[in-house]
């Protein structure tokens, strides 16, 4: 379970930063005139006032001179192997890290990733395979891209088949695709093509690293409902059960990364049909429900038990996206069969300003849209980022245009174990169509804190042109497990008024804030989707330490709603947090329920829309301070008491008698009482909704 706790020593004290110190060695005379005019060796990115050949010659000249001089003691911005014929340089005892003076030219339109991939391989560091494997996404050596285009990418597809590469999907403004690393540089120079980045992929919202006998594949349960939530009474969704309303007659769907183990829960703790859309990698599908089980981990098939404990008898649909085109089309899919409800326990890297919208058109953010507009209200987990995420203002306060995160702390540390895949993403107050602003996002292995070493970067270049995002990321798998630190670097233009910096990783960073830790797509603004915290079940009046909070960059206030998790499921032994049984952990485990939840509601009220149906479920939110607040969102999800009977309604609706408030009893159970009173007053009215649809079609 990732901790909220600081990094500690063996003794269990917390460790301070290390001390920066400053030594006639290490110190360089930088002005940053002159550093940002050494570094923009590529002439595609000088800007000169009423050029003329001669002078650009001559600044570009005078460029080259002055980084030739600072950058021979500069290392590498990418990690090399060490020759093995260079003997081991001493430990250095000056914990001050060389910050590069300049950063290499973008080849093409790739993004820093990708050409730092294409570099290693013409320089002879790596071969095209090593390259491509240390991508997020591969096969032997292509690494799977987003060429984003200008209209039509139908001639990019026909180029890339041509010439070896493999495009999976095609639609207008994008192409994902496989391509080998020899032909990206020309590739993302063809006509069209705005910029071309590696592809991330998804990153499931389960808030735990379960331990490794949590799954459950010996005792599978007898009987279906067997195994119950604690969701189900939590939420008020027992009394609903009872009442007649199950989801009979609405359709769900679960999008999530991966269902092992699928098979053995179908016939009792999950249905024993269901209908499925499986990729078995970016863009190939198939409706064979195996090739579900084939990708990702168990945890969408926990996440299905858990929406069907709310919603037992709702007609069940799944997918397992790899890439954000293939969430576009399995929304799509999903929406033309008529499916009423959509979880979604997974995270993108962001990919719009924070207010809840995004160009791209592969976006999730379009793809909420897309849901809500076809009928399904789309409920997402909020995220586990709130102890994994730094946001706020860029501070410098000695002037060496690095960000001080703490003080004058300009390291983010880490821990990461050996074979951890760690991503980290960065964005900040600019144009997203133009962007002038430029930082840049550095990882260091910080176990000796004398010599730290640089072992990945992200440095794509911010000047203004259409193309350039205030975005950057990067991924990394260590070898050797321990501390690493993360750096922000201002680079050129004015200093951004907010930063948000992220890290999908086990274990929480050193300097966190908790607040701005809202993932995407629950940052979206549609009012047809739930963005859902996550509170442990057995107390349900404190957050969970790692439910992502808001408020979003725009001011917003998320999430929308909080509920249970550390849930019960057949598919996960338990563990102990904190003394108590967990089994499902994370807003993974929160979201399906108010998608469970919203099941209920379709089912009692089929004529509600998505909006109504998710408004429904935040007005009868029980409040946890302020409602809404970037806490809690508008509360505790708990629906009311459930309508009369789970038939039509006869022509004569039948008039709840209101407790009646007396003058006996704490100002506690008057509340109750009135919020009793509130509940029957609105059935009264939905029964009256009801009615009047029923005569108007007769």
């Amino acid at each position: 379970m990732r901790k909220s706790t600081p990094i500690t020593n063996s003794n269990n004290q917390i460790t301070p930063p290390p001390p920066v110190i400053c030594s006639s060695k290490n110190t360089r005379v930088r002005p940053s005139s002159i550093r940002r005019l050494s570094s923009r060796l590529n002439p595609s990115h000088l800007k000169f006032p009423n050029p003329k050949p001669i002078a650009a010659l001559a600044l570009i000249a005078l460029a080259s001179f002055i980084a030739l001089t600072l950058l021979a003691d500069a290392p590498s911005a990418s990690a090399q192997a060490q020759p093995s014929d260079t003997p081991t340089p001493a430990p250095q005892t000056d914990p001050v890290i060389p910050v590069p003076d300049s950063k290499p030219p973008q080849l093409g339109n790739l993004d820093s990733m990708l050409s730092q991939l294409v570099s290693r391989v013409e320089q002879g560091i790596s071969t095209a395979n090593d390259a491509a494997a240390s991508a997020p996404i591969s096969d032997g050596e292509s690494v799977a891209v987003t060429f984003y285009t200008q209209g039509d990418a139908t001639s990019l597809a026909d180029f890339l088949r041509a010439n070896g590469g493999d495009p999976r999907n095609v639609d207008d403004g994008y192409v994902e695709a496989y391509v080998p690393i020899n032909l990206l540089v020309t590739a993302s120079e063809q006509p069209g093509v705005i910029r071309v980045e590696a592809i991330a992929p998804p990153q499931p919202a389960d808030a735990a690293s379960l331990p490794p006998d949590s799954l459950d594949t010996q005792n599978a349960p007898t009987g279906r409902g067997s195994v119950i939530s604690q969701g189900i009474a939590l939420h008020g969704a027992d009394a609903w059960h009872r009442a007649g309303y199950t989801g009979r007659g609405v359709k769900v769907g679960v999008i999530a990364v991966g269902f092992r183990g699928f098979s053995a829960r179908m016939g009792n703790e999950l249905p024993a049909n269901v209908i499925a859309r499986c990729y078995r990698s970016a863009g190939t599908f198939s409706s064979n429900r195996t090739n579900c089980e084939t990708t990702g981990s168990t945890f969408g098939t926990a996440v299905a038990e858990t929406l069907l404990d709310i919603a037992p008898d709702a007609t069940l649909y799944i997918s397992n996206p790899q890439s954000r085109g293939d969430l576009k089309s399995a929304v799509n899919w999903m929406v033309s069969q008529d499916v009423d409800v959509i979880n979604h326990s997974v995270g993108y890297l962001w990919d719009g300003p924070g207010n809840g919208t995004s160009q791209n058109a592969n976006s999730p953010l379009k793809s909420v849209d897309a849901a809500v507009s076809g009928g399904a209200v789309w409920a997402n987990s909020a995220g586990n980022e709130a102890g994994n995420t730094w946001h706020g203002q860029f501070t410098d306060t000695d002037g060496d245009d690095l960000l001080n995160f703490v003080g004058n702390d300009e390291l983010n540390e880490v821990q990461i174990a050996a074979g951890e895949r760690v991503t980290i993403q960065l964005r900040w107050d600019d144009s997203w169509t133009g962007a002038d602003t430029d930082l840049d996002l550095y990882l260091y292995n910080a176990n000796n804190p004398g010599n730290r070493v640089r072992v990945a970067s992200s440095l794509d270049f911010q000047t203004g042109l259409s193309s350039h995002r205030p975005f950057e990321w990067l991924s990394y798998t260590p070898t050797t497990g321990g501390t690493y630190g993360i750096q922000v670097r201002h680079f050129g233009g004015t200093a951004p008024r907010w930063v948000q910096l992220q890290s999908w990783s086990r274990n929480f960073i050193r300097h966190y804030t908790r607040s701005g830790s809202i993932g995407n797509p629950a940052e979206s603004a549609n009012p047809g989707m739930l963005a859902v915290g996550a509170a442990h079940y057995w107390d349900t009046n404190t957050i969970d330490e790692y439910s992502s909070r808001g408020p979003a960059p725009d001011g917003r206030t998320k999430p929308d709603i909080t509920g249970a998790d550390c849930i019960q499921v057949a598919t996960y032994r338990p563990y102990l947090i904190s003394g108590r049984q967990c089994w499902l952990a994370g807003t993974g485990a929160s979201s399906p329920q108010m998608a469970g939840l919203a099941a209920l509601v379709k089912d009692a009220f089929p004529n509600y829309t998505p909006q109504q149906i998710a408004n429904y479920l935040k007005t009868n939110a029980q409040a946890r301070g302020a409602k809404p607040n970037n806490t809690w969102g508008h509360g505790f999800a708990r629906l009311p008491a459930p309508p009369r009977t789970a038939v039509t309604p006869s022509p004569t609706p039948v008039r709840p008698v209101p407790t009646p408030i007396t003058g006996a009893g704490n100002l506690a159970d008057v509340a109750r009482a009135l919020e009793q009173q509130t509940s029957l007053l609105q059935q009264v009215l939905q029964n009256l909704q009801s009615l009047i649809r029923t005569l108007t079609g007769r």
